[in-house]
């Protein structure tokens, strides 16, 4: 009996026996363990897939991001160049600026600008004085044109020299007067007078 039954489950299709099988246990397809070992790889390979494609995209990233970290090493390496070009300037320009002081610090500016002043006051009386004495002299000659006789052309003759030595003379204490640091005195000075005489 045993022997007959052997037999027929050599010469059986194994599907029907599967069949049979499942068909003696009573539970549907989705809760076989064949089905529920298939679907787990089924979500691991999901899941692996889902980590490699996040590893790629991340990956990708970082590179984006190295590049960048680059480019910055980059900017920053030629910021410190220049910086270092300002700070050697700034040095030198401190250097200079200090050694114009010392420079300025050692000259006497108050003494200087009082001995041209001194100077320019003296230079100014005498052309002051120098105006005076051509007035004297051109006044004394006209005087003297009236007493002597034939000296009325000799007097006319430098009259004309006369007139430029005191127009050169107005000139030079205009020049002195334009100059700054003179202290010109307060006081109106008086202008020569001169002797007109109608012949």
């Amino acid at each position: 009996m045993a022997e007959k039954r052997d037999e027929r489950l050599i010469n059986k299709d194994p599907r029907a026996v599967d069949e049979d099988e499942n068909q003696e246990t009573g539970l549907p397809f989705f809760k076989q363990p064949a089905f529920i070992f298939v679907l787990k790889i089924s979500l691991s390979l999901g899941v692996i897939s889902s980590l490699l494609t996040g590893l790629f995209i991340t990956n990708s990233r970082l590179t984006d991001v190295e590049d960048q970290i680059l480019q910055y090493q980059e900017e920053i390496s030629v910021f410190k160049e220049q910086q270092d070009i300002l700070k050697q300037n700034l040095q030198t320009l401190t250097a200079d600026h200090e050694y114009l002081v010392s420079e300025v610090n050692a000259l006497d500016l108050s003494a200087a600008q009082g001995d041209l002043s001194k100077a320019l006051a003296i230079y100014d009386q005498q052309a002051d004085a120098l105006n005076k004495q051509l007035a004297v002299t051109r006044n004394g000659l006209m005087s003297l044109s009236r007493m002597i006789k034939g000296s009325r052309v000799w007097q006319e003759d430098y009259n004309n020299q006369y007139k430029k030595l005191f127009e050169d003379n107005k000139q030079i204490q205009q020049a002195i007067d334009e100059l700054r640091g003179v202290q010109k005195d307060k006081a109106q000075r008086e202008e020569p007078q001169y002797l007109e005489i109608d012949f």
